[in-house]
């Protein structure tokens, strides 16, 4: 019992020594952004692009609730108009390297469907496929990738600029947050197996909590 006290000490002094390495390397890897760019929209973890697209519509003129709407938990922002209760728009955000396909886009407009909410807007830091262009052509669903992103935060007020780039890399933005445990993620080191050796994110609330993320 002792040896296993011991252990679970050891194993969470490791995992504050780890996360306090990672506040310090974001720290010196923060820089101070005047403009937006692809180089910041890709350095934002997953959690940070879902909540920096919230904000910015706040900022145009919407009340925003960050949220999980669809059986699967597709969609990622709601959008009001002010004094209004009733749904107006849902985005689905996805930050990623890969361009999205069709069946992501097809998935969104079955939440709007299924939820009767007359407008979508799908929103990536990459881009998308030609088969997904083409089958949201005619529908009322807005492709926003990476670039339209960069040119739309640009274009606000110098004001909400600032405001929107200081919100977007305060604290550890580009440390991945477990969608499992809404806490930040600590980098490990796998020890069996085949990836032996290779470095990934993990959750703090390992063993209860096992999810993982690729470093990239």
């Amino acid at each position: 019992m002792e040896y296993g006290i011991v252990g679970l000490i050891v194993f969470a002094l490791v995992g504050l020594l780890v996360k306090k390495r990672t506040k310090k390397r974001n720290q010196r890897n923060k820089k101070d952004y005047q403009n937006w760019n692809i180089e910041l929209l890709n350095a934002l973890e997953w959690k940070r692009f879902e909540e920096v697209i919230a904000r910015y519509y706040e900022l145009i003129g919407y009340r925003s609730e960050v949220t999980r709407m669809g059986a699967d938990g597709g969609v990622d922002v709601v959008l009001y108009q002010q004094g209004v209760q009733t749904p107006a728009i849902i985005i689905q955000c996805k930050s990623w390297s890969n361009k999205v396909g069709v069946k992501a886009i097809r998935e969104l407009y079955g939440v709007m469907a299924g939820e009767g909410i007359e407008y979508g807007v799908f929103a990536t830091t990459s881009g998308y496929t030609q088969e997904a262009i083409d089958w949201a052509d005619g529908k009322r669903l807005q492709l926003m990738n990476g670039d339209d992103f960069i040119t739309a935060f640009n274009q606000l007020p110098e004001d909400q600029k600032i405001q929107l780039l200081q919100f977007a890399t305060s604290g550890e933005y580009t440390t991945p947050s477990c969608p499992s445990c809404d806490t930040k993620m600590i980098q490990r080191t796998a020890t069996k197996g085949k990836s032996a050796g290779s470095v990934f994110w993990g959750c703090t609330n390992y063993p209860r909590c096992k999810q993982t993320f690729k470093m990239t």
